[in-house]
């Protein structure tokens, strides 16, 4: 194991820590926070489109970043699948209690330079109708735009976690090996086409 320097806080807020060893610099959040991919599939459990979020984001050259659903947990959510639940409605609207239809994904990191793990949750809202979000959530939550995008655009999203768990989605929920797949298979693009939006 490799001996670092030892780790030194530069700057300390409420929710992050901004710290130094030996020059490299990296940021450890304070928090836990779920991701949650919404999809929708057809009559053999194949995902046919994901549900992704197009919001406001100051630090994106165009303004806005496309995401999957996030959130932080709440002192009165019982467990991670209740903040998946609750974070999922609040963003898009889609209520589902339904237990059988979220898969836990495992966690996942972003980047080298930030300590964090997010627990990762899918959800089918195959079928489901979505009722009015709660409206409690920040400004820029407020006025995110949700969609869903067919399953064969999924690869080309720039935030990794979109391809990431939908990989995930197939090798550990479908039991599908992505490299096994024939050439031919479609993974939904025309009817990808005629889900909400």
């Amino acid at each position: 194991m490799m001996n670092f320097p030892k780790i030194k806080t530069l700057h300390e807020t409420e929710n992050f820590q901004l710290l130094d060893c030996g020059g490299l610099v990296g940021i450890k959040p304070l928090f836990t926070n779920v991701v949650v991919m919404p999809f929708t599939s057809d009559d053999q459990g194949l995902p046919l489109a994901v549900g992704v979020l197009k919001e406001p984001n100051p630090f994106r050259e165009d303004g806005h970043h496309i995401s999957l659903v996030t959130g932080t947990t709440d002192d009165e959510d019982g467990d991670l699948l209740s903040t998946a639940q609750r974070e999922l409605y609040e963003e898009t609207g889609f209520n589902v209690p339904d237990i059988s239809k979220w898969y836990y994904l495992g966690s996942a990191t972003s980047s080298k330079f930030v300590d964090h793990e997010q627990p990762c949750f899918a959800v089918d809202v195959t079928g489901i109708q979505k009722e009015d979000p709660l409206t409690d959530g920040s400004s820029m939550e407020q006025i995110a735009e949700f969609k869903f995008i067919p399953a064969n655009d999924v690869i080309r999203e720039k935030d990794i976690f979109i391809p990431g768990l939908f990989l995930k989605l197939f090798k550990y929920v479908l039991g599908m090996d992505v490299q096994a797949t024939s050439p031919d298979f479609d993974f939904g693009s025309t009817q990808g086409d005629n889900t909400q939006s």
